[in-house]
């Protein structure tokens, strides 16, 4: 279905607004404000970036008379993102302003998957593990899988999403105080091992210490995970917060069910790298690489 927004409204269509948030010890923290504005300076001091009302010559917009803008704006963006991406076509500014690419994936370098309960976390993760046992690599066993989420029955669904798929989950809900044996087995440096950390609230330090300690015990990449439909200052605080344990990754996750995804590119402009975007519900199907034309794309056109 395409993106229809009444151009006459799009006036009331604002990005949302900076604004502070209370931390454990009183004082208030607006963590992902600074980030995204000097990702937002570095492309505004490229003389290449025009700031136009052009609309995107790649893919059709699904109202004519839209700008550049009004799509940004209609995705709650900030205000810098959207001054940043408005020059030139929609890709071209994102390529510019984001970093995209692939997750690092290889044996014996373990990546932690994080983010809000219910982000839709766990499902990327089963995703790529599928995606990776189906791969025919000489010598590359199946994936390994580690279950932190003390949540009651994340273990046992998990099991039962990926055992069809020869995928093994272990159970890590005691890490980091107690490290499962068989992460400890030189056999185990072979696999590709990825990490199923809890769902955290950025502003729980008890949690968020939990978080980095695995990750520090587990030598892992961190990767974020974060949903559409997310507002976009929640993602950069999510991110910014996430960057400062570690977090170097993005996926966006349920493309399928939400609209906007200002919040997946705001997370992105605090200096993650764009990964993956999952876009279905069906274990094998719909999770798919972003690139800046994949993301244009998807700005233009709702889920169907």
């Amino acid at each position: 279905m395409d993106l229809t927004v009444d151009s006459s409204q799009s006036h009331h269509c604002q990005p949302t607004s900076d604004r502070e948030h209370p931390a454990g010890d009183g004082t208030t923290v607006n963590a992902g404000t600074d980030a995204r504005i000097a990702a937002a300076e570095k492309v505004s001091g490229d003389q290449s970036v025009v700031h136009s009302t052009d609309t995107h010559p790649e893919v059709a917009l699904p109202v004519h008379n839209l700008t550049v803008e009004d799509i940004l704006k209609w995705h709650s963006l900030p205000r810098e993102l959207i001054t940043a991406l408005s020059g030139g076509t929609l890709a071209s500014g994102l390529e510019r302003l984001l970093t995209f690419g692939d997750l690092p994936v290889a044996p014996g370098k373990p990546i932690a998957f994080s983010g809000a309960s219910g982000s839709g976390k766990t499902m990327a993760l089963a995703k790529l593990a599928v995606r990776l046992s189906q791969q025919n690599v000489a010598g590359q066993r199946p994936p390994l899988v580690v279950a932190c989420d003390t949540t009651p029955g994340s273990f046992a669904k998990l099991v039962t999403i990926l055992d069809p798929y020869n995928v093994q989950v272990i159970d890590g809900k005691d890490l980091p105080n107690e490290i499962p044996e068989i992460l400890k087995s030189k056999r185990t440096a072979s696999r590709r091992v990825l990490v199923d950390l809890p769902g955290v609230c950025i502003y729980n330090q008890t949690a968020m210490s939990r978080i980095s300690d695995i990750i520090r015990v587990l030598n892992s990449s961190l990767c974020v995970v974060i949903p559409a439909g997310m507002d976009p200052e929640e993602a950069a605080d999510i991110a910014s917060a996430m960057s400062m344990i570690g977090a170097k990754y993005v996926i966006g996750s349920r493309l399928e069910q939400s609209g906007r995804i200002g919040g997946l590119l705001t997370a992105a402009a605090c200096g993650l790298t764009m990964t993956y975007g999952s876009h279905s519900e069906h274990i094998t199907k719909g999770f798919s690489l972003l690139t800046p034309n994949v993301a244009a794309k998807r700005l233009l056109n709702l889920p169907s």
